[in-house]
């Protein structure tokens, strides 16, 4: 039987998930060139630290080390949403996925601050 905090965890994690394959899904239809790889390499970066730094906070030794990690995961959510930006206005490409995708990681930046800030209380 899971309690309420195992539940919230797992949702976000699921939540983390969703968004990295589908940024990882999205990369894999950019046509490549040299500018292109470029983009593809620091999206794919920031986009799976997000996920990495979360486990991380999960498994935390104390509250100052779990706002620290989630601090990681919105600096690298702020710049997966900079580069998802960058490849809209520069990249010929899906424009409803990769609003979806700027949205996704906007979300993820305000769960993050509000997570961070009630941990700070």
């Amino acid at each position: 039987m899971t309690n309420i905090y195992e539940d919230k965890i797992n949702s976000l994690r699921n939540k983390i998930k969703i968004f990295v394959i589908s940024v990882i899904s999205f990369c894999r239809k950019i046509p490549r060139d040299d500018v292109n790889r470029v983009f593809i390499g620091q999206l794919l970066r920031s986009s799976t630290s997000i996920g990495a730094n979360y486990e991380e906070a999960t498994e935390s030794e104390s509250n100052k080390d779990t706002i620290h990690k989630f601090a990681i995961v919105k600096k690298e959510a702020k710049e997966s949403k900079y580069w998802l930006e960058l490849i809209k206005e520069c990249v010929d490409c899906d424009r409803n996925k990769i609003d979806g995708l700027i949205d996704e990681s906007g979300q993820l930046i305000r769960i993050f601050s509000s997570l961070i800030q009630k941990r700070k209380i």
